[in-house]
């Protein structure tokens, strides 16, 4: 995924950031997650399906995560940037998967999901019914683009 460093420029370069990332067998997005978080001293909280090879530092977090899990988050800690990249479009019930997300996220908050191409517009859709906005699309290469949206300012309960 060599073009997914490019989302980086959508990232404030400020310190204590609190991002989060929902890993599923994409250890090169996590390895250059973990590069840049620790360049702007940001905190990273990797959130890992499966096995994952990587050596921990400072303002990194791992820890196990499974869809099923009635919350994304510990401690009412919201993150200002969320990254799914996993295999979202085998997930059964996508919609529950997404409102879970909202609610780790802060206001404004940004989401960036893993898409394969043909799967995009309907998750697109399916972000709008579950109250994001702003949501467009990022090309990776001729499989994968990235679904991104924004946190709706908190009006409305999901």
């Amino acid at each position: 995924m060599k073009n997914f460093k490019l989302l980086f420029e959508v990232i404030p370069k400020h310190p204590s950031l609190n991002i989060a990332i929902i890993n599923e067998n994409y250890d090169s997005c996590v390895n250059q997650l973990v590069d840049f978080c620790i360049n702007i001293e940001a905190n990273l909280y990797i959130k890992t399906v499966s096995e994952l090879n990587i050596k921990l530092k400072k303002n990194i977090y791992v820890e196990n995560f499974s869809f099923e899990q009635a919350r994304y988050n510990k401690k009412s800690l919201q993150y200002d940037f969320l990254f799914l990249c996993a295999h979202s479009h085998d997930l059964s019930d996508l919609s529950t998967v997404f409102k879970k997300c909202y609610r780790v996220i802060k206001n404004a908050a940004n989401i960036f999901i893993l898409s394969k191409k043909e799967k995009s517009q309907d998750m697109m859709e399916l972000l709008e019914e579950t109250n994001y906005v702003a949501i467009s699309t990022i090309e990776l290469n001729d499989d994968y683009e990235i679904v991104c949206a924004k946190k709706m300012h908190g009006w409305r309960k999901v």
